[in-house]
């Protein structure tokens, strides 16, 4: 073969490994507009309810109550990602949403999009339920689950959309946890 055909199906491939390698897209956060090079904290309050059911629809609980806030420690690559700080749920149809471990949060941007999917890992909650009188639990955890959409918006409040299938023990053994959470005094989003 002539070094002129070797040399060409060489640029040939290194154009195709770089064209492969460019189409990786990044995540950073996005705050009030502001693209953020530090640590974020996110605070969010739920909007209406959020309801848990068995995957096959039975009713276990519904909680019209309930916060969720998590820091950034990773805010730029594939993902951004951090330390959920506070995860709770009350005001129940039978008694509270027991958080055994809060986990952690990833979120990975959408397209070209300031949407992101948005990842739990490392949680537990006992979600209670009664059956025929008697306040029966199951345990539901988190191993890089996906929960919903961060909805972005460059200005007003931005949402995560719940809409996961948890893996569970006890009553259940998944658990449909669907939802809205909403930014509570920030806009938020995710740019490349």
């Amino acid at each position: 073969m002539k070094l002129s055909k070797i040399l060409g199906a060489a640029a040939v491939a290194a154009l195709a490994l770089m064209a492969f390698a460019s189409t990786a897209s990044a995540t950073t956060i996005e705050t009030n507009g502001v693209t953020k090079a530090g640590a974020v904290t996110f605070d969010w309050s739920l909007s209406g309810s959020t309801e848990w059911e068995t995957t096959a629809g039975a009713f276990l609980n519904t909680c019209s109550s309930g916060t969720w806030a998590w820091t950034t420690a990773v805010w730029s690559g594939t993902t951004v990602s951090g330390s959920v700080s506070t995860l709770s749920s009350s005001n129940c149809t039978h008694e509270k949403v027991v958080v055994n471990s809060k986990g952690s949060l990833s979120i990975e941007r959408i397209g070209t999009t300031t949407n992101g999917t948005v990842r739990s890992s490392g949680a537990s909650v006992t979600v209670p339920v009664t059956v025929f009188g008697s306040v029966v639990s199951t345990t539901c955890t988190t191993s890089n689950t996906d929960l919903g959409t961060l909805n972005g918006t460059a200005s007003g409040a931005s949402s995560i959309t719940i809409n996961a299938i948890l893996t569970c023990s006890g009553l259940a053994p998944s658990a449909k946890w669907t939802g809205v959470v909403t930014g509570t005094g920030f806009s938020s989003g995710v740019v490349a």
